[in-house]
């Protein structure tokens, strides 16, 4: 018996693997996650290690690499750390198609002066890659930050950030963001308008009552809340030029640690 039959053989004996239900995978993780005790429970993510994001927060894939970007420009650093991350193997960059150019979602100043900046980039494909500064980076929002300031990746899946108990596809840049207790004691929202006619957002909770400019290019918008910290949720609505309601959501409290 040569050997192409014993292959053969031992193929045909072998059990047939299971098909994975991906809806069930979904509603089961969803339901883990609406057992926890509190959406702002405290955990620790693996930096560059999941595919899913919590709320808009950024995670990677695995075997992730430090880019080598010297560049000034923001916008320059990140995509050369995303196009970096894109060609390593076995991470949530491969097979997004090309990257567009990054934009800026928002910049917020920190309670210790530096400066926690988010940025998305769309692809050929649709996913929706971005980048944010660490809790302990030093960037000042002057020039850019180093690549080892910033987490990244091409999540496919997020917790949704208007209902932390669900799992939902990353399709729209509007996903990304929310309402995030920080590492080191701040409290930022930060996000990106689902409606295009919009130019400001109005905030809303107890002790809270702010309305942020939308960014012309990205509709982003941030800032950090402080009277906001432990608060469940906040009222984001939607204002156009003439000060008309567009729109509106819910951002629940986060807390994490990036």
């Amino acid at each position: 018996m040569n050997k192409h039959s014993i292959d053969d053989r031992i193929t045909a004996l072998a059990p047939m693997p299971e098909h994975l239900d991906q809806e069930w995978a979904n509603a089961t993780l969803a339901r883990i996650l609406a057992d926890e005790p509190s959406p702002k429970s405290r955990w620790r993510a693996p930096r560059r290690l999941t595919t899913i994001a919590v709320a808009g927060i950024l995670t990677v894939g695995t075997g992730a690499a430090v880019a080598a970007a010297t560049m000034d420009d923001p916008i320059d650093v990140v995509k050369d750390t995303l196009l970096d991350f894109y060609e390593e193997p076995n991470t949530s960059g491969n097979d997004v198609g090309t990257i567009h150019d990054p934009q800026l979602v928002a910049k917020v100043e920190r309670s210790n002066g530096h400066v926690f900046g988010v940025w998305i980039a769309t692809t050929s494909s649709g996913e929706i890659c971005d980048a944010q500064t660490v809790s302990d980076s030093t960037w000042d929002g002057v020039g850019a930050p180093a690549p080892s300031d910033l987490e990244y990746g091409c999540a496919p899946h997020i917790v949704d950030p208007t209902d932390p108990g669900k799992i939902i596809r990353r399709e729209r840049p509007d996903q990304v963001g929310g309402f995030f207790f920080r590492e080191g004691g701040d409290t930022i929202l930060y996000g990106i308008s689902p409606y295009s006619d919009a130019v400001a957002v109005r905030v809303e909770g107890p002790g809270v009552d702010r309305t942020l400019p939308l960014r012309a290019d990205s509709l982003g918008y941030g800032a950090a809340l402080p009277e906001a910290t432990g608060m469940d949720s906040l009222k984001l609505t939607f204002l156009d030029s003439a000060g008309k309601v567009v729109g509106s959501r819910t951002a629940y409290g986060s807390q994490y640690l990036g």
